[in-house]
């Protein structure tokens, strides 16, 4: 719990005094101190802290300052108003970098399932999407993830154009996926004959290529972003594509 709470910007005093005045309820000051065990110089700052970011709310009674924690559920809350928020200044920040940095060619490496799941998110702001050399390797490598992945796709109507290798393991794989990839509707799969399974699936998205591996206990992907190279990657899979068969 606590480190979701750091979600919201908070470190551990600050979650140990929230959480002790959601225990407590409306409190002093004095009281929510000996509960967190929080010395006394320190504890108005906090909950001035705490109710900067909406957390903590408080009443004068008998001259007395009497604090209470937020609901919890205004978490959440919060939580969507910031991530709006951001939202809304993005198209301000790509301008400006685009206007500091101009077309530029750029290569980063990701490692591990929460880099491979911060590329797959990158996928989902495109309106379509080209692969090849997929061996159906993605669900075995982040099954839960992927599920949750391909329902947001079908909800934002991204278009794939997916090559497969075509040996017998693989379209036994795809034809018991054929529901949740929706195939026929987003989803437009071709097989290319090949000796081996090729290790390396390449995915074009926007001006982006993903290079990936998904070794079950590694996987790993260069992303380059360049117009010019996402192109020539894109036409070269519509290639493929007029040989590969159903």
């Amino acid at each position: 719990m606590q480190e979701e709470l750091k979600l919201l910007g908070l470190n551990d005093i600050d979650i140990k005094v929230y959480l002790a005045l959601l225990r407590l309820g409306t409190s002093l000051a004095s009281e929510i101190a000996n509960k967190s065990q929080i010395p006394r110089a320190s504890i108005y700052d906090i909950l001035e802290r705490l109710e900067q970011e909406g957390l903590v709310s408080y009443i004068v009674k008998d001259f007395k300052k009497y604090f209470s924690a937020a609901e919890p559920r205004t978490i959440v809350q919060t939580l969507e108003y910031r991530k709006n928020k951001i939202k809304d200044i993005i198209p301000q920040l790509e301008a400006i970098k685009n206007k500091e940095q101009g077309e530029i060619s750029k290569t980063e490496l990701y490692e591990g399932t929460r880099g491979m799941e911060t590329i797959m998110y990158m996928i989902l702001e495109e309106k379509e999407m080209f692969v090849m050399g997929a061996s159906r390797r993605t669900p075995e490598v982040m099954p839960f993830f992927m599920d949750k992945w391909h329902k947001e796709r079908i909800k934002r109507k991204i278009k794939v154009k997916i090559i497969y290798n075509d040996m017998p393991n693989i379209r036994e794989s795809y034809k018991k996926a054929k529901t949740i990839l929706e195939t026929g509707k987003y989803w437009d799969a071709k097989f290319l004959n090949v000796k081996v399974s090729t290790p390396i699936m390449t995915i074009v998205f926007g001006d982006k290529v993903m290079l990936a591996t998904w070794k079950k206990d590694k996987p790993s992907a260069i992303l380059i972003k360049n117009k010019d190279i996402a192109e020539t990657y894109k036409q070269y899979i519509l290639s493929l594509w007029k040989i590969a068969k159903r």
